[in-house]
């Protein structure tokens, strides 16, 4: 598994793999860290001839058989699950972007544990991709063995910060002045995730609305590796005229210590999550909101599951803010985020009341206690008979879980994988075929149709069990997104 140890933390992911080992050996298991190999000559390229993780995995072979091998994605990249060398494999998925072809399809994995039910959602959406020819899809024995576990916030235990990410630099003095100043401030500091088109447009929005008002500046504080020369000159090209620049709107942080980031929260009066990158999880959106910062967002991946109504998050996305043929967004499409933002600052009082539920539901949800009670039932399954695999003629076509909404007027699909605009002839299709069970679709047929349309592929449609009987399969009942219905 990725850095596992303790403090410094590498990120989430490694503040979540620092509490498997613990945690087994606090069950009475007893736990054999692999700890992948540092070159030990100079010039060795041990990237280009693993030289010093054969030599690991020889090590490790020669001790006891392992009865489990717990991996992460960047894990099965070292040694790919297989039976030859444990008794069981269980995989924690932070996301998917690592590993793919070790654990795709592999039947030596007796589960597959996600950070969230949104992610076991999209894996079985993977594993579910049909051979229409066939009658079957990808990988039937994982569809029925995905599972999630409470992933461990750690702004549960620790309020103002974990010391266990020291590294980074204090609050730069320009956010101090600029809040000196009477600029309302909010945050934006996950680097490269950020859809630059639609912050810029959320920040002129906001800037327009108070010049024309009377009302205050407002300026961003965003990762400075989310702003190199060439996006800050982008964005005085898309601001001229306008009477603004780049550094009107935006100040630029260095990586921050964790501690620094909740003063940040703290400091700013809202959070921007309008974001390309589908979060599997969500740390930094719940951090926020467990400080009483809230935090609006298109909802792109996870973030649009993480807590009710009225806790905090507000998710705000149309048609409107999806990209048209030719790469363009109308700045008037973010007027609505810009809106919505000015009335939290006008009410404090009951933004700091949904902060505060939201504060006691993470509390609650995402504790270090609710991960352990999530993990070790992952674990224990892991250890059963497999359930027997999802026949395919049981399943029926579904809204894919990436899809984050389907504009019936327009046909514009706004989703976590791409997005794209459905003709006439695509949207009646979809129309037609979600909540079609698979035993009443023709092979012939659909495998024509997602030859021409490729609505599978991209995600627009998934195969899925009946909501009914998802729970079997370690859905939570009520949690699926889109299922049987083109989502508003």
């Amino acid at each position: 598994m990725s850095k596992t140890g303790g403090p410094p933390f590498n990120g989430s992911v490694g503040y979540v793999n620092d509490r498997v080992a613990p945690l087994l050996r606090a069950c009475g298991w007893r736990v054999q860290a692999f700890v992948p190999p540092r070159p030990r000559l100079r010039a060795a390229q041990e990237s280009m001839v693993p030289m010093g993780l054969a030599r690991a995995l020889a090590d490790q072979a020669s001790g006891p058989t392992p009865l489990l091998a717990v991996h992460d994605g960047a894990g099965v990249s070292l040694r790919g699950p297989s039976r030859q060398w444990a008794s069981h494999h269980l995989v924690l998925y932070h996301g998917l972007a690592y590993g793919t072809g070790a654990w795709i399809g592999n039947e030596a994995i007796d589960v597959h544990c996600a950070n969230s039910p949104y992610l076991a959602r999209s894996l079985r959406a993977l594993f579910a991709t049909p051979d229409w020819q066939g009658r079957r899809v990808l990988d039937p024995a994982g569809f029925t063995r995905v599972v999630d576990a409470p992933m461990p916030v750690p702004c549960v235990s620790t309020p103002a910060g974990e010391p266990g990410f020291p590294m980074g630099s204090d609050v730069p003095l320009a956010v101090r002045r600029a809040v000196d100043a009477g600029v309302v401030v909010g945050h934006a500091l996950q680097p490269g995730k950020q859809d630059l088109m639609a912050t810029v447009g959320i920040l002129y929005a906001l800037n327009d609305i108070a010049r024309r008002r009377g009302g205050t500046r407002v300026m961003l504080a965003i990762s400075e590796q989310s702003l190199p020369p060439a996006h800050q000159a982008s964005i005085d090209a898309m601001l001229a005229g306008s009477g603004l620049r780049c550094a009107d709107l935006f100040l630029p942080v260095p990586h921050l210590h964790q501690r620094a980031v909740f003063e940040l929260f703290g400091i700013a009066r809202f959070g921007l999550a309008y974001n390309l990158f589908p979060e599997p999880f969500g740390f930094y959106v719940l951090e926020s909101v467990h400080a009483g910062c809230p935090v609006y967002t298109n909802g792109v991946g996870n973030n649009r599951f993480l807590l009710p109504d009225g806790h905090g998050i507000t998710v705000i996305e149309d048609a409107g803010m999806a990209a048209d043929a030719s790469g363009q967004v109308s700045p008037a499409a973010f007027v609505p985020v810009a809106e919505a933002i000015l009335e939290g600052l006008r009410e404090p009082q009951a933004v700091s009341a949904a902060c505060a539920q939201a504060r006691a539901f993470i509390d609650a949800h995402w504790s270090p206690a609710a991960f352990e009670a999530g993990f070790m039932t992952a674990v224990e399954r892991a250890l059963q008979p497999p359930p027997p695999p999802v026949d395919f003629e049981a399943l029926e076509v579904q809204i894919g879980p990436l899809v984050r909404g389907i504009d019936r007027a327009s046909g514009v699909v706004r989703g976590d994988y791409a997005n794209r605009i459905l003709d006439h002839r695509e949207l009646a299709l979809v129309q037609e075929l979600a909540g079609r069970p698979a035993a009443a679709l023709d092979a012939a047929d659909m495998q024509r149709l997602e030859t021409e349309h490729r609505l599978f592929e991209e995600g627009v449609l998934a195969l899925g069990l009946p909501e009914a009987t998802a729970g079997s399969a370690g859905s939570p009942a009520g949690r699926t997104s889109g299922t049987g219905s083109i989502p508003a």
